[in-house]
C-alpha cells in the first residue's frame, strides 16, 4: 500500500506542469527608429495593462516589471495617426501642477481596457535585474522585438557591447584584439576602458564565399564612465546581391551620486 501511494505520488508530481519561468526588472524599451504614424505601447503584468513610452535609440525610461519571461508588448487600437515633429526632452519636463481644493478628492488611477488594445510583440527575456528591448517595426506595421541583459554588473561602464540583429556571422577588431559575433548573437568586446582612451574598430560580415563586407572602421573615444550598445542589422542587399548594413548605438553615462545632504564626503 505504501508503494503504491509512493508511486502515485511520483507520478503526480512528475505529470505537474512547471510553472512558467518569471522575470522581476527594471525594464526598458527603445525603437530602432520612431514610426511614422503614433503608435501608443503598453505591456502586459498580469491582468493590467501598463502604458509605457519607447524612445529612439534610447534607455532612459524605464518601468518595474514583474511578469512572465515571455513579455507582450500591446498597442493602443484606433485610426493611424502621423507623427510630427517630435521633442523627447518634453517627456522630462514636468508641467506645473495646480493646487487641488481642500476639498477635493484624488481621482482613481486609469486603468486600461483590454480591449482597447492590440497584440503588438512577444519578447523573451533574460534573466537580469536590468532588461533593454530594441523595437523594429517593419512598414506592414508588424514589429519584432530583440531583448538584452542592461545590468551593469555584466555590462560595466567603460564597455563596448555589439548586437548581431543580422543573419551573417560578424568579424571585427578592436586594438589588434579580434573578435566574432554568430547570427543573432551579442557579447562584450574584448576591451575595457580604464581611462580615457581612443581606440579604433573594425568590424565585417563575413559572406558565404568566405569574403568580408565592411560594416564599420572608425575611431572611437573611451571613457571608464561611458558604455555602449552598437546594434548591427541587414537592411537590403545592392543590385550585386551583396548585403547592406547599418550601425546604430545607444550609449549611457554612469549616474553621479548626489553629494550627501549635510555637505561631508561619504566615508567607504
Amino acid at each position: 500500500m505504501r508503494l503504491f501511494l509512493f508511486l502515485a505520488t511520483a507520478l503526480s508530481l512528475v505529470a505537474a506542469p512547471e510553472p512558467p519561468p518569471e522575470r522581476k526588472c527594471t525594464l526598458r524599451l527603445a525603437w530602432w527608429s520612431n514610426p511614422s504614424e503614433r503608435v501608443e505601447l503598453a505591456i502586459v503584468q498580469g491582468k493590467e495593462i501598463v502604458p509605457f513610452v519607447a524612445l529612439e535609440m534610447n534607455l532612459d525610461l524605464s518601468k518595474e516589471y514583474r511578469g512572465p519571461a515571455q513579455l507582450v508588448i500591446v498597442r493602443k487600437k484606433g485610426a493611424a495617426q502621423k507623427v510630427e515633429a517630435f521633442d523627447p526632452d518634453k517627456l522630462y519636463t514636468l508641467a506645473a501642477t495646480p493646487k487641488p481644493e481642500a476639498k477635493a478628492k484624488p481621482e482613481p488611477a486609469k486603468k486600461e481596457k483590454a480591449d482597447e488594445w492590440a497584440a503588438f510583440a512577444t519578447v523573451a527575456l533574460p534573466e537580469s535585474s536590468d532588461v533593454g528591448v530594441l523595437l523594429l517595426m517593419a512598414p506592414d506595421g508588424s514589429c519584432a522585438g530583440r531583448a538584452f541583459d542592461y545590468e551593469a554588473g555584466r555590462f560595466p561602464y567603460g564597455s563596448i557591447r555589439v548586437v548581431n540583429l543580422s543573419a551573417m556571422t560578424l568579424a571585427g577588431e578592436i586594438d589588434t584584439k579580434g573578435f566574432r559575433l554568430a547570427p543573432g548573437s551579442s557579447d562584450l568586446l574584448p576591451v575595457i576602458f580604464r581611462e580615457r582612451q581612443t581606440s579604433h574598430i573594425k568590424l565585417a560580415a563575413v559572406l558565404p564565399n568566405d569574403g568580408i563586407e565592411p560594416i564599420l572602421g572608425t575611431k572611437i573615444a573611451g571613457r571608464p564612465n561611458r558604455r555602449s550598445l552598437v546594434f548591427i542589422l541587414q537592411i537590403d542587399s545592392d543590385t550585386d546581391g551583396r548585403p547592406l548594413f547599418e550601425s546604430r548605438s545607444i550609449e549611457s553615462v554612469e549616474p553621479v551620486a548626489p553629494p550627501p545632504a549635510n555637505g561631508n564626503p561619504v566615508v567607504k
